[in-house]
């Protein structure tokens, strides 16, 4: 029986089709939101439904990440044919499943060396988001498919010009596809056709030539760069989360706020009570109204007696400004800082403050650079650091950041910020006379 999962969607793509055709190693190249993850969840899932004994790896830079392809890949099983699934022990878990053939999916993250996924034999390894991994993770991941000859599929967008990915795209040994976002949306149907080429007019006019080739053309850039190279990262991700609170030490919150109970949103909490920085918590914050983020902030102060609560007035996040400024306990200690050139004060006033959000990153970078913070040992800020990426216009000569996962980053600047703004550390005392 040659077993072939139903495809969730209405229609597929040509190119989806000719994926679904190749054996042995694919590096899959794709600009953004044309369908990668949904092909490659169908290929995995018939791959392991038609072929016994497989032990198969999903690897990324983070969970999230391998979760997200291994998801969609269980749902795809438990849709046509979940009877293949084992049962009772052995039925699916977060991180692995078991089919009735003997044949294994786990995903696992990769941390800074590959580490914590090397421990496995495996009969194949599924690179999500490839271009996110460290480079020291290759190295040590391949050697696991030394004795079974097992295939490398690698996913993801273009990158750099260098590195373990970009040397892949001339191996003889790797299929290489280069999937194009404005050549897919040419052949979607209408109205789907019309709203992406649109999406992608606009993109290609605010990220500019390099970063859009990249993003959206399957196409690497040796203009564009990392703000905050790999080696960098991993020097100041060297502390672990505190076991208690000191609070006789001055700390300061940065705030990414989610917006309207969908998106994902960060808040960074550093200790500034020495030279040097040093990150003692950081939260993801999922699904959260602005009235929830804002309670969340309110105990967090209660627990650390923030000096400043930094916050990203930007869209939904000017209700949580709002809301913290409203409150007498963090009215004079929150400050608007957004990703374009204006301030809002207690009074609610609006002043061009001169900063935006390069100096934001370049203060970050020049703190890293000089050894002045120290960063949680955390893969979500990792990940984060890692895809932030600058190239300079070609036309207004300005610097452009963009990043794909940036929330725990965006939290961290606002943070950061406070060992710039050295202000006078004024206090006011009342005198009964």
């Amino acid at each position: 029986m040659q077993y072939s999962c139903k495809w969730n969607l209405p229609t597929m793509d040509n190119w989806q089709t000719n994926i679904l055709t190749i054996v042995g190693n694919i590096i899959l190249m794709c600009g953004r939101q044309v369908g990668k993850s949904e092909i490659m969840s169908k290929k995995l899932a018939d791959f392991l439904l038609n072929n016994p004994k497989m032990h198969i790896m999903i690897v990324s830079g983070v969970e999230r990440q391998a979760s997200g392809l291994y998801n969609k890949t269980l749902r795809y099983i438990e849709a046509s044919y979940p009877g293949e699934l084992k049962k009772g022990k052995d039925k699916p878990l977060r991180t692995c499943f078991k089919l009735k053939n003997g044949s294994i999916l786990r995903t696992e993250p990769v941390g800074l060396d590959g580490s914590g996924a090397r421990q496995h034999t495996l009969n194949g390894v599924v690179f999500e988001e490839m271009q996110l991994i460290p480079e020291d993770a290759f190295g040590a991941i391949t050697p696991m498919l030394l004795t079974t000859g097992g295939f490398i599929w690698m996913l993801g967008t273009a990158w750099s010009t260098e590195g373990y990915v970009y040397d892949r795209l001339s191996d003889p040994d790797f299929q290489v596809f280069r999937i194009n976002s404005e050549e897919v949306a040419e052949l979607r149907p209408e109205p789907q056709r019309t709203l992406m080429l649109k999406h992608l007019e606009k993109e290609r006019e605010r990220l500019g030539e390099a970063i859009y080739g990249q993003e959206y053309l399957a196409i690497p850039s040796e203009k564009i760069r990392q703000i905050f190279p790999d080696r960098l990262i991993a020097k100041c991700q060297s502390l672990k989360r505190r076991d208690r609170i000191r609070q006789e030490n001055t700390h300061v919150c940065g705030v990414d706020p989610a917006g309207l109970g969908e998106d994902e949103g960060a808040i960074t909490i550093l200790d500034t009570e020495r030279d040097i920085a040093e990150q003692v918590d950081f939260f993801i914050t999922e699904k959260l109204m602005t009235t929830q983020t804002t309670d969340k902030i309110i105990l967090l102060d209660e627990k650390y007696d923030f000096k400043k609560i930094y916050v990203d007035d930007g869209g939904v996040g000017f209700g949580v400004l709002s809301e913290l400024m409203n409150d007498d306990r963090t009215r004079y200690k929150t400050i608007a800082m957004s990703n374009a050139t204006r301030k809002i004060n207690k009074n609610g006033e609006r002043k061009n403050t001169g900063t935006d959000k390069n100096e934001y990153y370049l203060n970050l970078l020049r703190m890293m650079e000089r050894g002045k913070i120290r960063l949680l040992d955390d893969a979500e800020i990792r990940e984060s650091l890692k895809s932030c990426k600058f190239e300079y216009h070609e036309t207004t000569k300005k610097m452009l950041i963009t990043s794909t996962y940036n929330h725990p980053v965006e939290s961290l600047i606002r943070a950061a910020w406070a060992c710039e703004s050295k202000d006078l550390n004024l206090t006011v005392h009342s005198i009964k006379v």
